[in-house]
């Protein structure tokens, strides 16, 4: 598929999850294309049946939505490090559409049994702000398969230390109808880990 189809696919798909309506005024928009050029690609692409077409607003049918490869991945990302940017951008490199859901603080409290240093919608901003992250959703308290369920990746990337069992994750995809990859990420820099980080900063407070 042609770069500019493919593209136009990606952004509708990503702002039908951030609830933003893809009028074309808003493609064009992020797309920084021209209104007519955006209005020619939908209506080829209409014609090809990759979208609809509904009071103004776009959508991928399921042939457009089977042409582009989303990515899930997750984590808590208290402080942005070498290790998430590896991680991440690695994560990016499996498809096109990078989906990142940052775990809510409650979540972080009963998993890890401390509060994180910054709140969920900072997190959420951090991650935001990553070139490669597509969209950035705040997660389910205590369902993970929630927000699964609303992306429906082709792919899920898990964090070389994530505890998650892929088995069981399909088998839970599974019954749900869902027919998902998972990938083991890798890393180049293992030690570099947030609570490790946050460790070394109060032993370096204490010195003082």
């Amino acid at each position: 598929m042609q770069e500019p189809y493919k593209h136009l696919l990606m952004k509708i798909y990503s702002n039908t999850l951030l609830k933003i309506k893809n009028t074309l005024e808003v493609l064009a928009k992020d797309l920084h294309l021209k209104e007519d050029y955006v209005r020619e690609l939908c209506d080829s692409m209409k014609e090809q049946g990759l979208i609809l077409e509904s009071e103004g607003e776009f959508k991928l049918t399921s042939l457009g939505r089977s042409e582009i490869k989303v990515i899930f991945t997750g984590g808590v990302f208290d402080i942005i490090h070498p290790g998430h940017v590896f991680a991440l951008s690695s994560a990016k490199n499996l498809g096109d559409v990078l989906v990142v859901v940052v775990a809510r603080d409650k979540t972080v409290i009963k998993n890890k049994g401390h509060s994180p240093l910054n709140n969920e919608e900072k997190r959420l901003e951090l991650v935001k702000s990553l070139k490669f992250v597509d969209v950035a959703l705040l997660g389910v308290e205590g369902a993970i398969f929630e927000s699964i369920v609303k992306v429906k990746p082709d792919i899920i990337a898990l964090g070389y230390d994530q505890k998650h069992d892929e088995s069981e994750l399909e088998k839970e995809a599974k019954k749900r109808g869902l027919s998902i990859k998972f990938v083991r990420l890798g890393t180049e820099m293992p030690d570099i880990k947030s609570s490790k980080i946050i460790e070394n900063r109060k032993e370096i407070i204490n010195e003082f």
